[in-house]
């Protein structure tokens, strides 16, 4: 009877056991019913690595969840054939992606429902519901000039983008095989940041069947975009305008910083205050 006993009990504990993983997926406990959203189940095998978050993540076999709904909401809407797509259309909703990823959204775009009450937030930095909510809302009137630059306004997902203008305006224009990209703060920043991008080495293709052949390198790609424009606003705001904690090097808090110089030698203490340094002053 024991045996018996056992056996029966043996395969509702092993659905708890499961449950129980399954409820420490990282994935699934901010992930949102979304379109072309299907949940990870997860196990003790489950090998993460194969299955890519960021848009960094991506590789030739398998986009990023986000960049492959905005890639298909871009081929589904822009109206136009395969031929007449062109390689800098794709790197702009690449940009784009990677924007949602920091915590930018398209200025004066509405936040779903179940994020709405959360705006007050002292930060927002990646949230996998807002990236995936806004991948299949990507502004098509983005690409309607063809014969000038890109130039499109994104803002800041915080409580004081109600009050404050926390947004900018990227501008983008292609010389040659290279997409010039100039971020532009609405205010407080005179200069903005630049950076250089070579559209055929990380867009080598235009292919609206194998989406993953569209890009590559995007790992270098991706956090030189966020180093040398998406990073550096968002901090810029979070230093000059929401004088709190922040996800960046700027946003630590002096006391805490006191304890990592304990920690360190002379000279990387040195790199640190001058790295920090370099921000406020940039």
């Amino acid at each position: 009877m024991d045996c018996d006993g056992s056996e029966q009990n043996s395969t509702p504990l092993e659905n708890l056991n499961d449950e129980l993983q399954r409820s420490r997926s990282p994935l699934e406990t901010v992930a949102e019913e979304v379109e072309g959203y299907h949940p990870i189940p997860v196990t003790l095998q489950t090998e993460w690595k194969s299955f890519p978050l960021l848009v960094e993540d991506s590789n030739r076999l398998l986009l990023a969840p986000s960049l492959e709904l905005a890639l298909r909401h871009f081929f589904t809407y822009c109206g136009k054939d395969v031929t007449e797509i062109r390689r800098s259309d794709l790197m702009i909703v690449l940009i784009y992606v990677i924007a949602l990823e920091v915590g930018l959204i398209p200025k004066g775009a509405s936040l779903p429902a179940a994020l709405r009450s959360e705006k007050n937030y002292i930060y927002r930095s990646f949230d996998k519901r807002l990236v995936q909510h806004f991948a299949t809302r990507l502004p098509m009137g983005w690409f309607q000039n063809r014969d000038g630059p890109y130039r499109f306004e994104l803002e800041l997902v915080h409580e004081k983008a109600l009050s404050k203008n926390l947004s900018c305006t990227v501008a983008a224009l292609c010389s040659g095989d290279l997409l010039i990209v100039n971020l532009i703060p609405y205010y407080g920043y005179r200069a903005g940041f630049s950076t250089v991008v070579p559209v055929s080495f990380h867009v080598p293709s235009v292919n609206s069947v194998r989406l993953p052949l569209c890009y590559q390198y995007l790992q270098v790609l991706s956090v030189k975009l966020k180093n040398d424009l998406l990073v550096p606003f968002r901090n810029h705001m979070y230093t000059k305008f929401i004088p709190t904690i922040s996800p960046s090097l700027q946003g630590i808090p002096a006391e805490a910083m006191m304890k990592v110089y304990a920690h360190l030698n002379r000279r990387s203490t040195q790199n640190v205050k001058l790295a920090i340094n370099s921000l406020y002053t940039t």
